[in-house]
C-alpha cells in the first residue's frame, strides 16, 4: 500500500503545491491525471522519497520512503519522464542494475525488448528519446517490483503505445501496483482500475472505475438530457455524464470525465457523497 498522510510540499518561497493531502494507493493500475504544472511529477517524487514533504509522510508498505532504506527501494521502481542515460546498452545496464531487484525476469526483459523493437546493443546515450524511453520501459516491467511508478507516454508512437499496453497486461498480477502519470487520458483507459485526478493543490477525484460506472452514466443522445451533469456537443449529438440512477452497466469515458472534473469538480464530487 502506498500511503500519503497529511502531506504538504512547496518549492522554496513559492506557494504550496500540496497542502495537507492524503491518499492511499492499493493494488491495481492507477491513472494519475492532471494538467501540466499541477504536481503529478512532484507527487511521484514525494512517493519515492526523492523529495521530502514539509509535513506529513509518504510510505510504501509502512516504510517511510524519505529514509531511502535498501529493503524499501527494492520494492519499487520509478521511471521519470526525463532521466540521464548511461553510456552503455540497455542490456549492459540491466546486467549491472538488476541485481538490486530480486524478481527481475531476464526472459521477459528480452521479450519486452523484442516487442518494443529495441536494438539491444546500441548505447542508450546515442539513440533518440523515444528509443531511450522504450528501452527503459522494457527493463522496468521486467523487474517485477510490487510497485512501479511511471510517466510513460511522451516519446512513444502509436505502435509503441499498443505494444506497451500488451506488456502491461502481461506483467501485472493481483499483487502489483502500477501508477501511471499522464495528461493524455485516453492512452490507457482500457487498462485502468482506478483514477486519481489532481487539481491545483488538491485531489479532485480518487475513485475506482467500478465506483465511477456505478454512480455515473456516460451516454450519447440527440438532444441535451435535462439531468446532464456535464455534456459536450459534436456532429453526432451530445455526449453526456448523467446520474446512473438505475445502476445501468456502462463504460466510463475517462477523457470526458477528466474534462468534467476539471471544469465542474463540485458537481462530480457530489455524485460520490
Amino acid at each position: 500500500m502506498i500511503t500519503i498522510e497529511n502531506t504538504s510540499y512547496g518549492y522554496k518561497s513559492n506557494p504550496l503545491i500540496f497542502n495537507n493531502i492524503s491518499l492511499e494507493i492499493g493494488n491495481g493500475i492507477y491513472g494519475l491525471l492532471g494538467e501540466n504544472g499541477v504536481g503529478k511529477t512532484t507527487l511521484m517524487h514525494l512517493i519515492c522519497g526523492l523529495l521530502f514533504p514539509k509535513n506529513g509522510k509518504c510510505s510504501i508498505d509502512g516504510r517511510n520512503t524519505a529514509e531511502r532504506q535498501p529493503e524499501g527501494l527494492a520494492r519499487y521502481f520509478f521511471l521519470p519522464e526525463e532521466m540521464q542515460m548511461p553510456t552503455e546498452s540497455i542490456v549492459s545496464f540491466a546486467a549491472r542494475h538488476s541485481v538490486f531487484y530480486p524478481h527481475f525476469n531476464q526472459e521477459e526483459f528480452e521479450l519486452n525488448l523484442e516487442e518494443l523493437k529495441i536494438n539491444r546493443k546500441q548505447k542508450l546515450s546515442s539513440v533518440s528519446y523515444g528509443q531511450q524511453k522504450k528501452a527503459m520501459l522494457a527493463y522496468a516491467f521486467a523487474l517485477h517490483t510490487p510497485y512501479l511508478l511511471d510517466e510513460p507516454t511522451n516519446g512513444l508512437d502509436i505502435t509503441s503505445r499498443q505494444a506497451l499496453k500488451r506488456i502491461i497486461s502481461r506483467s501485472m498480477d493481483d499483487e502489483s501496483t502500477l501508477l501511471i502519470s499522464t495528461h493524455q487520458a485516453h492512452d490507457f483507459e482500457n487498462l485502468l482500475d482506478h483514477l486519481v485526478i489532481l487539481g491545483k493543490g488538491e485531489i479532485l477525484l480518487n475513485r475506482s472505475l467500478d465506483e465511477i460506472s456505478n454512480r455515473l452514466l456516460f451516454a450519447r443522445t440527440d438532444i441535451l438530457p435535462a439531468e446532464s451533469i456535464y455534456s459536450e456537443q459534436d456532429l453526432a449529438g451530445h455526449f453526456s455524464i448523467l446520474p446512473n440512477e438505475d445502476g445501468e452497466e456502462n463504460t466510463p469515458d475517462i477523457e470526458l470525465l477528466y474534462k468534467a472534473v476539471l471544469q465542474q469538480p463540485e458537481k462530480i464530487q457530489s455524485m460520490f457523497q
